[in-house]
């Protein structure tokens, strides 16, 4: 009889200890899936966020006649121009060569053109064709915000890629390059 306890205490010891082991290790498993769950919860919902996330709502201006700067090409050098009455303004006077962002801001009460043009010849030889420069002959243009997107008030973008060099930033309206909307920027 005492062998049968015996037994009967060491199948339920060995029972017990089992049940014990197996409920800790599926505790193990339900803590592991927790885990998981709120790391990826964690880095899978920023994510979600970003990519989700509308796009910059000002469109940019790129024209596929310009040369464009590719997405997957060196840092994009960035240059705030300020717009406003017969005053264009560069938050920097000097660049590297390459991919270089225009943000183009009006600041003025009358809309506004961005005109981005390469040329060699000093501010009083340029050509002028009525009360505007001769874009034609001044250089060679890089790209431009037209009119229409330069509206008072707004801010628009630029993605040029430029070679070294003195590039002429301008308003072309009638009689705003001559009131003195234009500055340069040199690339190097």
């Amino acid at each position: 009889m005492i062998v049968k306890k015996l037994n009967f205490c060491n199948l339920y010891l060995f029972y017990n200890q089992n049940i014990k082991i197996y409920s800790y290790y599926k505790r193990y498993q339900q803590l592991n899936k927790l885990n998981f769950k709120f790391c990826l919860t964690v880095i899978a919902t920023p994510l979600l966020l970003w990519a989700c996330s509308p796009n910059n709502t000002s469109r940019q201006a790129t024209p596929t006649s310009f040369p464009v700067a590719q997405q997957n090409s060196s840092a994009v050098n960035k240059v705030q121009v300020t717009i406003k009455e017969m005053a264009v303004q560069l938050s920097k006077s000097t660049v590297p060569a390459g991919p270089v962002e225009f943000v183009a801001n009006n600041q003025g009460n009358l809309d506004h053109e961005m005109v981005v043009i390469k040329t060699d010849l000093p501010l009083d030889q340029l050509p002028l064709k009525g009360d505007r420069l001769d874009e034609d002959k001044a250089g060679k243009k890089f790209g431009e915000i037209e009119e229409d997107e330069l509206t008072s008030g707004a801010t628009k973008t630029l993605t040029v890629n430029l070679t070294p060099g003195r590039y002429l930033i301008i308003c072309n309206l009638p009689g705003h390059f001559q009131a003195g909307m234009r500055t340069f920027l040199t690339v190097k």
